[in-house]
């Protein structure tokens, strides 16, 4: 009964319960429809991203799920990186280059379209 008490137990619970809870929201947003490639095969996706951003962790599922390779830069991580993401235009994560093509957001229909 102590154990249930103690805050290290508690917010080990609650992150395993956001880490399942987190997987199970992102299967709904990643199609299994197979991507075709149709303006070059590999493509070139660039993907700037943030620590905390939920739709960046959704687009890497969706790139990992359909075995597309990308890069992936994160904002919160280097200047570099944030003053590119700024000089492109971004204002929220994830701000993906999809074979020249900037896609503002995750928007899976606008990500097929790209490739």
């Amino acid at each position: 009964m102590r154990l249930l008490k103690h805050p290290l137990f508690i917010i080990f619970a609650l992150f395993i319960a956001g880490y399942f809870f987190i997987q199970q929201y992102t299967q709904q947003y990643v199609s299994d429809a197979p991507v075709t490639l149709t303006k070059a095969n590999p493509p070139s996706i660039v993907m700037y991203s943030s620590t905390s951003c939920m739709y960046c962790y959704i687009a890497k599922q969706f790139f990992n799920k359909h075995k597309l390779p990308f890069n992936e830069y994160n904002v919160d991580n280097s200047d570099k990186h944030r003053v590119m993401f700024y000089i492109l235009g971004g204002r929220g994560t994830p701000l993906l280059i999809i074979n020249k093509e900037i896609i503002y957001g995750y928007d899976e229909r606008l990500i097929r379209e790209a490739l």
